[in-house]
């Protein structure tokens, strides 16, 4: 929430004339237009040709399985389920983390809005929720920053690498949560208050482990910009919108995986993941300031540069933050095998499933909860806890801890999750007898996958 240059829009729409005046030009033609301004403009068309082809085969996707994306699809699944048969939306959702995880965790916007549509749309409700929210930020951005709008600026806007992460990551609560985080900026930046107000309360509800630290550190960053006679009141007002979603904050910490993983890793994953997404807000308005500082003369190529930067750092991203899998969603089906168990009589209504399965986005956690299992975790990697067990007796106490009564494997498991001894530990739980008050016995039949019986009170 910001109120003047880099972000406001009292330096509304510098022209590519007028930035044109502020360095020689290349080649000009007749119309004054230059060969740099218009080599500016096929980039912009070809990166927002780039995007609407991403867009589109998202929506193509019967289902789209990248890594965040199904997490969304089972609370959009559930909520409209319940809500389209009359039983409203309950506080929890029966097949997460046996039946102790929220409804809203967080995202309830998106959420709840997508779950209308679902019974027209189905899981591609969730990708056009996802689509949407990618275009809001986009929209969103060019509205706060307005100097980025045109030519190399704009492409390189779109080319920002943490911004290509989120749509293909499937962060539709983030991607919802920044447009409106973008729209509560260029509020204030237009004296408008009490948008500005309500854009930040939607976007902290929305996200609100993600989104108030990354507003906090916006502010920071900006205050020493912002109008002396305003930094107490942008301070106050973004303090209210945070007083304003406390109950969303409170939702958070009412999640399962709070007790299902260390602080630790908490505190760790709220870092990692704050700090990359913060780029997405962060990058626009280090390019505004590049257009606006007065330090040091900025070459007229410099957003053509940076374009190419961009574009060539999405390399050295592609595998440490997934996007080896992010790009593959566009083409990803569903996988067989996992439909097959989800169809057979393996799946048991209301009985408690641990699904290990590798490289598929966590399809096998969705397919297992649609078939009417319930699940011993949520979809959060924190809680779902693919690492080694110290031995056979922390696995049992690990079961039972969960209330776990089948444990599914499929073979992609153990080469996904290379760390985890959990292969192991099953087949010598088989033999072993009576565990810590469990005993493990293995269904016999099944080739595509290792269906186990946990029981208790041996």
């Amino acid at each position: 929430m910001t109120s003047r240059p880099p972000v406001g829009a009292a330096n509304e729409q510098m022209s590519e004339t007028e930035q044109s005046a502020q360095a020689p030009t290349l080649t000009s033609d007749p119309t004054g237009v230059s060969a740099f301004d218009r080599s500016g403009r096929v980039a912009l068309l070809i990166v927002a040709l780039g995007w609407a082809i991403i867009c589109v085969l998202v929506l193509l996707r019967p289902v789209f399985i990248t890594h965040d994306s199904l997490s969304n699809n089972v609370h959009v699944w559930w909520i409209a389920d319940q809500l389209w048969s009359g039983n409203g939306v309950p506080l929890n959702i029966d097949v997460l983390a046996n039946g102790e995880a929220l409804t809203f965790p967080y995202a309830s916007i998106p959420w709840l809005t997508s779950a209308l549509a679902w019974p027209i749309l189905g899981d591609r409700a969730v990708s056009l929720w996802l689509v949407i929210g990618f275009a809001g930020t986009v929209a969103a951005t060019f509205w706060t920053f307005p100097t980025l709008r045109r030519g190399w600026w704009a492409a390189a806007t779109l080319t920002n690498p943490s911004l290509v992460i989120s749509p293909l990551l499937g962060q539709v609560p983030f991607l919802w949560s920044t447009t409106f985080t973008l729209l509560a900026m260029g509020s204030w930046s237009r004296r408008r208050t009490g948008w500005a107000v309500a854009a930040a309360v939607a976007a902290q509800v929305t996200h609100p482990a993600v989104t108030i630290p990354i507003i906090a550190a916006v502010i920071v960053l900006w205050l020493p910009f912002e109008e002396r006679e305003r930094r107490a009141p942008l301070v106050g007002w973004w303090l209210l919108s945070v007083g304003l979603s406390l109950p969303a904050v409170w939702a958070v910490f009412q999640s399962p995986v709070v007790e299902q993983s260390s602080l630790t890793t908490q505190i760790a994953a709220l870092f990692q993941t704050a700090g990359m997404r913060l780029l997405v807000i962060l990058v626009p308005m280090l390019l505004v300031a590049l257009q606006h500082q007065h330090l040091f003369r900025v070459p007229r190529w410099t957003p053509a540069v940076l374009s190419v930067v961009f574009v060539v750092l999405q390399w050295p991203m592609y595998t440490p933050f997934g996007m080896d899998f992010g790009w593959g969603a566009l083409r990803r089906e569903p996988v067989g095998t996992i439909d097959a168990f989800a169809a057979s009589d393996g799946v048991q209504d209301g009985d408690t499933y641990r699904v290990l399965s590798g490289f598929d986005g966590k399809y096998g956690l969705y397919a297992v909860a649609r078939a009417g299992g319930v699940l011993d975790a949520e979809f959060f990697p924190e809680g779902l806890h693919r690492g080694p067990f110290i031995d056979l007796g922390d696995y049992a106490r690990f079961l039972r801890s969960r209330q776990v009564d089948h444990v599914v494997e499929f073979d992609s498991y153990s080469q996904r999750y290379r760390r985890s001894n959990e292969s192991q530990l099953l087949e010598e739980f088989t033999t072993a007898g009576c565990v810590e008050g469990l005993r493990l016995s293995r269904r016999p039949g099944a080739a595509d996958w290792n269906l186990y019986d946990v029981q208790a009170g041996c």
